[in-house]
Order: structure tokens, then C-alpha cells, then sequence
């Protein structure tokens, strides 16, 4: 609202030779206090009535001019701002009346504090009206109570929604109606806060109701209910997610479904389809068929029969892509109106399914005889058996790695990358019978800043951005069990404080809690680094080294065990013709040889990789020399081992062939002194059965060169 809309236009306008008689006079006759000063219109300032008290009181005459008495700083306003800027300019000035100006800065009038309360009267008015007409015209139902729940407004949606009398309503207590309110209208008015949507049955409506505070001067007099009637939108969100539901049911059928399998629309739209179908008319994807006629991408299959004819079809053979299919269809139908159509094609072999099932019934049943066996033979004998090696150092390694398995003490693995740290603490872990999990953190793949609440975990609000509940750190996940520190040697010195408190007490606090949490966790350390160089560098604890340090197990290097190089390859070879779909059958003599010579500064895994990455780029059934790596091909004195260019191919089968059996002949030699001559434990290590290794055994006359008497098993 403008102020020109309030402005006194009839005001006092003298020039400054007034005299006082005439505006004393002009005062009496305009009832005013104070009269504008102008010169063409212009102001020049404003006298006030106290002014020219003053001025009888000090004897001037009533004919004497008004000059010396005008105030010439004068608080002004523009006639086109708004009331609420006009009552701020006059507060701030601490004006009574205030002279309102034009564009030509010229006197447009007086605006005074009766001209404000009738300007705001008048807003209010106009708000009180439109609030009335945007309540009355909500499709929404609206109640106003008081403070003591008592109904002052209310519109006639709420009347017609919840179907109350309007004669009784006003004034009433709202718990007479809507008993259920009270509680969060209770809420509302003491938290002054709005409360979250709430759902609320009357008979058969489904309604949600906002409760919201209603505020006068920073002080909440009442409370607002506004309902919304969402009984049908609810009818439909249940229908909507029954139908997805179904949908998703009907989608993961179809792809599990073995046969190929199409529905169409009642104009024969293909709509929906399976991999099968796909996969029986030679397509690229499912998204491309859909929308596309039924007769175009499969016009083998009669489709007006259930299209046109509404027949149900139980089988009928065809021809696809040279196969024999048997093809059943039937019209689909809702509510007597046909939708569309289903087809289901049968093309794999029935009775090759049969042989199949039984086949795997038999394999499956042979697989689990022969793994549990395996497990209980390997758990009896050798608790590492899935660490392959055939080596001394290694066995004894396994040896003093079983007896610190049982012991409660702290366990420190030390020993070059890749040789295989995290697999014999879980072996630790499986030898050592504890019942909580196995947990391993690398402490140097996890940021500083996380390490604190990674390990001890953290209460909810402890930080900005914590999961609400908290969340639970690696010491509590491993309660019970084992606490595998990978790469130790790089955590933070301040970490290593809590770290010994926890090792020393087997109690800690999370990040953010009070009260403390008692653990019972084994801790197995692993470092590549010397941990003893790093404590006199001061990068690591002393008295956490000791903690950590109570058994030491140091796993030899593949540079020392190059004796287990033909036994891990062979077992590579077979994990990785698992995974892919060629079939090597091994690796040939010459790269053993020259695997034998390698340093291996990157250990087993090292070896796996160079494998891998052989495997892929050998097109024969053996990994040769020419297939391995540049940085593998090349001996430390730089001297590269490879077939000789100049011999003839047959030479060369000749030596390959004489290569292989004195390699597979060192293999079953080292493999039964392992096992003192007991040839069935030899067999399993080597992976054969006991037949293949009695008939290499007589092939090798390898019973002549041994030092002790086999024991027939």
C-alpha cells in the first residue's frame, strides 16, 4: 500500500513572512500542530505550535513574522513509498507527522501518525479478507483453535470432509469432534514448533493433518490443523505398488524362466520377452524387439491363432534357426477384455536335460565326499595346506607358525611384499579355533584422519557427517576373534598411543563416547619394513614394537624356496584356467628354468601376475619364454635364456620332451621324501591319483634312488 493512498492534502502552507497572527489562525482552522513553509510549491522547512508558544512567551508580537521560528531539517517521505518504509523513516526520525513530497520534490501533503493507524487498519482489513478467501477456497480442510483447544475458525471443506454440524462448532472444544488432535495440537502449542505430517482414519477417509503455531507478536496464541484427504491417492499407491511388485515377479520369471518366452499386445506389439527367446532367433538385445510386430521378428510362430482366433494353443511344432521347437500360446484376458497374448517356445532337449540333472546330481554328491575328506585330511595333517610349497624352510615356517597359532600371545609377520603375509595370519586365525571373525586392516590404505574412528569406531553426532546410530569400529567387529594389522609399519605415532592402551588394557573409547568398551581381540601385525630401524628413526613406537613383537614370524622369500617354483605354477596355471576359458596345460621346462634364476623382488604374487598376464598372450597349450614379460625375460646379468634359432624342430621336441621328464621326475622325488614315502599323501600333493603316480614311478625308476622304504598304504 502507498502512502499518497493516506496523505492529508489539506494542510497549513505558509511562506516564510507569515506572520504569527495568521498561523495561529491557521492552526485554530485546520486543527493542526504544525504548517508547512514553502516558496513555488518548494519546502523550505515547518513551524510547529511549540514554536510559537515560545515565541508569545518571549514577548514577540502576533504581527511579527514567523521566519526566526522555522524549522528548516525536516523529516520527509515520497508519496509513492510504501506505508510500511513511511512508518520506518517516522520511528526512526521521531516524528509525529512527517511532509510527504512528489516526483518534482514539491509538497504533496502531511502524513501523520492518524493517517498510519488508519493505513494499517485498512491492511489488516484487506489481509483479515483475502486470508478469509484463501481459507474458505483451500481444497484443503482448515481448524483454528486457542490455547485451549477451542475451534475460533474453521473452513467448509473441513465441514464437508469430516462431516461435523457448523452450528455447534464455533467455540466448542475441538476434542468433542477430533479427539486424536489433542495430543500433537498439545505439542504444538508448547514446543511453538510445526509438527511432521500425520496420518489419521476417520471411518472410511485417509486423511493427513499438519499441525502448525499460530504466532502474535513472537508468542504463540493458538494452533492451526490443516487436513488433506489422500483416501483415493492411497488407493492408487497401493495399486501402483502391487503392479510393480507384480511386475518385477513377472520380469525375474521370465528371465529365469529356461524357454524362450514373448507377450505381445492385442495388436501383436511385442511387449515383453525373455533372454531365451533371444538367444533362440539369433538377437542382439531384448529393447531392441520391443514395439516391433510379433510377425516380423518371429513369423514362424502362428501367432493369429491366439491374436486373431482367441485359441489357446497347449503345443504345436516348428523350425527356428534349424531347431525343433514345440511352441504353446494363449490369449491373455482382464475383466473379459483380451489384452494381448503369451508365447512360450520350447527348443532345449528334454531328455538331455534329464541326463544332465542326473549327471550333476551324481558329480555334486562325489564333490562333497571327496571336500569334506579333503578338508579333514588337510586339517589333520597340515593346518596351512593352502599355502603350496614343498619347501623345507617353508615347512618349518608352517611348523612355528602352528604353534603360535594356539598361543594367546601377539604375532608380528614380517617379510618382503608379496610373499603371502595376510594368507598365514589367516591361517593363524582358522589354526587358533577362536570364535569371532577374522578382521584386517591395511594402515596404509586408510586415510590419517579416518584411522582413529576406523578402528575404534564412533557415537552418533561425535563429528559432522557421522552415520546416525554410530558405527562400530574393527576392534569391536573383531571381539572374539583376530585383528590382522596389514602394513603397520606406516601407522600414525598418535594412533600407536591408543593402539598399545588397547593391546596393554583390551579396552578402548569410541570417538565421541564417554564410557569404555572391553574387547577380547588376538592382534596379528604385518610390515615389509624393519620395524626395529624405524623405532631408533623415532617413526615408531619402542614400547609398542615389544607389544607386537612377543612371536616373530618371518616368511622366506621365493628367492629361497625355488623349489616350490614348478608346484606354485602348476597351481596358478589351474586357478587361472578356471577363471577363463582357454586351457593351458602348463609351463614348459625352459621357463621353469628360467623362473629358477630370477630374483623375485616382487614374490609370489609377482610370479602369479607374470602367469596371468603369460597366459593370455601364449596361443598354444604351454607357456613359453616368448610369452613372458620383457622385465621377466631378462636375468639379472642381463643374459636372456631362449630356444637356439638353428635347431631343427625335432631336436627341439626331443629336448622339451627330456626337459619335462626330468622336471616332472624331481617334482614326485621331492614330493614323497616330503611325505617319507607315503605315496597317497604324495599323489594329493602333486594333484594325481595314486595310479598315475605308481605308473611315473615306475616310469622314472624313481624307488632305486630313494633313501628309504616306501610303506604301502
Amino acid at each position: 500500500m502507498k502512502v499518497r493512498n493516506f496523505t492529508t492534502i489539506d494542510y497549513v502552507n505558509l511562506s516564510p513572512e507569515s506572520t504569527i497572527r495568521e498561523t495561529i489562525s491557521a492552526f485554530l482552522n485546520y486543527r493542526v500542530d504544525f504548517g508547512c513553509i514553502t516558496r513555488n510549491n518548494k519546502l523550505l522547512g515547518i513551524v510547529h505550535k511549540n514554536s510559537i508558544h515560545r515565541a508569545l512567551l518571549q514577548n514577540y508580537s502576533l504581527d511579527d513574522p514567523i521566519k526566526p521560528f522555522i524549522k528548516e531539517k525536516v523529516i520527509t517521505i515520497h508519496k509513492d513509498q510504501h506505508l510500511i518504509d513511511a512508518r520506518e523513516i517516522m520511528m526512526e526520525g521521531n516524528v509525529s507527522q512527517a511532509v510527504v513530497l512528489d516526483h518534482n520534490e514539491e509538497v504533496f501533503g502531511i502524513m501523520s501518525k492518524s493517517d498510519l493507524v488508519t493505513s494499517n487498519m485498512a491492511a489488516l482489513e484487506n489481509a483479515l479478507s483475502r486470508m478469509t478467501a484463501l481459507i474458505e477456497n483451500l481444497q484443503d480442510a482448515v481448524i483454528l483453535v486457542d490455547p485451549s483447544l477451542n475451534i475460533t475458525t474453521y473452513n467448509h471443506t473441513a465441514i464437508e470432509l469430516l462431516q461435523l454440524k457448523e452450528k455447534s462448532l464455533m467455540g466448542a472444544p475441538i476434542d468433542h469432534f477430533l479427539p486424536s488432535f489433542r495430543r500433537w495440537l498439545l505439542e504444538t502449542l508448547k514446543t511453538g514448533e510445526i509438527q511432521d505430517i500425520k496420518r489419521f482414519t476417520f471411518k472410511e477417509l485417509t486423511v493427513l493433518a499438519s499441525f502448525i503455531p499460530i504466532r502474535e507478536q513472537n508468542k504463540v496464541s493458538g494452533a492451526m490443523v490443516v487436513l488433506r484427504d489422500v483416501t483415493s491417492y492411497e488407493s492408487i499407491a497401493n495399486e501402483l505398488e502391487t503392479t510393480n511388485n507384480l511386475k518385477k515377479i513377472l520380469d525375474s520369471a521370465l528371465e529365469l524362466a529356461y524357454d524362450g518366452v514373448i507377450v505381445t499386445d492385442n495388436d501383436g506389439q511385442i511387449t515383453m520377452t525373455n533372454h531365451g527367446f533371444i538367444e533362440l532367433f539369433n538377437l542382439k538385445n531384448q529393447h531392441d524387439v520391443i514395439g516391433l510386430p510379433i510377425t516380423k521378428i518371429a513369423p514362424q510362430i502362428p501367432s493369429h491363432l491366439s491374436l486373431k482366433m482367441n485359441k489357446k494353443i497347449e503345443g504345436e511344432l516348428i523350425e527356428v534357426n534349424n531347431k525343433k521347437c514345440i511352441v504353446a500360446q494363449m490369449p491373455i484376458y482382464q475383466n473379459g477384455q483380451k489384452l494381448g497374448a503369451i508365447f512360450k517356445i520350447i527348443f532345449h532337449q528334454l531328455e538331455a536335460w534329464k541326463d544332465i540333472f542326473h549327471h550333476m546330481e551324481h558329480l555334486e554328491s562325489e564333490i562333497s565326499y571327496y571336500r569334506g575328506e579333503l578338508i579333514r585330511i588337510s586339517n589333520d595333517t597340515d593346518p596351512f595346506a593352502h599355502v603350496i610349497s614343498i619347501n623345507d624352510q617353508m615347512e618349518k615356517f608352517k611348523q612355528e607358525a602352528t604353534i603360535a597359532a594356539k598361543s594367546p600371545s601377539t604375532i608380528l609377520i614380517t617379510g618382503e611384499s608379496g610373499t603371502g603375509k595376510e594368507l598365514i595370519a589367516a591361517g593363524i586365525h582358522t589354526v587358533s579355533e577362536r570364535k569371532g571373525a577374522f578382521i584386517k586392516v591395511n594402515c596404509a590404505a586408510i586415510p590419517e584422519e579416518l584411522l582413529e574412528s576406523e578402528f575404534f569406531g564412533y557415537e552418533e553426532g561425535a563429528f559432522t557427517g557421522a552415520k546416525k546410530g554410530g558405527k562400530l569400529g574393527k576392534f569391536e567387529l573383531a571381539n572374539k576373534g583376530t585383528l590382522f594389522l596389514d602394513e603397520i609399519g606406516d601407522m600414525p605415532l598418535a594412533l600407536q598411543v591408543k593402539l598399545l592402551r588397547v593391546l596393554q588394557e583390551q579396552e578402548f573409547e569410541r570417538v565421541g563416547a564417554t564410557k569404555t568398551t572391553k574387547v577380547d581381540v588376538r592382534v596379528i601385525s604385518a610390515t615389509n619394513k624393519d620395524l626395529a630401524e624405524l623405532v631408533k628413526e623415532g617413526k615408531f613406537r619402542e614400547d609398542l614394537y615389544y607389544r607386537i613383537h612377543v612371536i616373530h614370524l618371518n616368511i622366506p622369500p621365493l628367492r629361497d624356496r625355488l623349489d616350490d617354483i614348478p608346484i606354485l605354477c602348476k597351481h596358478f596355471i589351474k586357478k587361472i584356467n578356471l577363471k577363463t576359458n582357454k586351457n593351458i596345460v602348463g609351463v614348459s621346462p625352459s621357463v621353469i628354468q628360467h623362473f629358477q634364476q630370477y630374483q623375485w623382488p616382487g614374490n609370489i604374487r609377482q610370479l602369479e601376475n607374470v602367469l596371468e598376464r603369460a597366459f593370455h598372450f601364449s596361443k598354444s597349450s604351454w607357456i613359453e619364454l616368448e610369452h613372458l614379460p620383457k622385465e621377466i625375460n631378462v636375468l639379472d646379468d642381463k643374459i636372456t635364456i631362449s630356444p637356439t634359432p638353428f635347431e631343427t624342430e625335432k631336436n627341439l621336441n626331443i629336448d622339451r620332451k627330456q626337459s619335462i621328464n626330468k622336471t616332472e621326475k624331481q617334482v614326485i622325488l621331492q614330493a614323497l621324501m616330503k611325505t617319507h614315502g607315503n605315496r597317497t599323501k604324495a599323489a594329493e600333493i602333486l594333484g594325481v591319483s595314486r595310479t598315475t603316480l605308481y605308473q611315473k614311478i615306475k616310469k622314472y625308476n624313481i624307488k632305486e634312488e630313494l633313501n628309504f622304504t616306501f610303506t604301502s598304504t
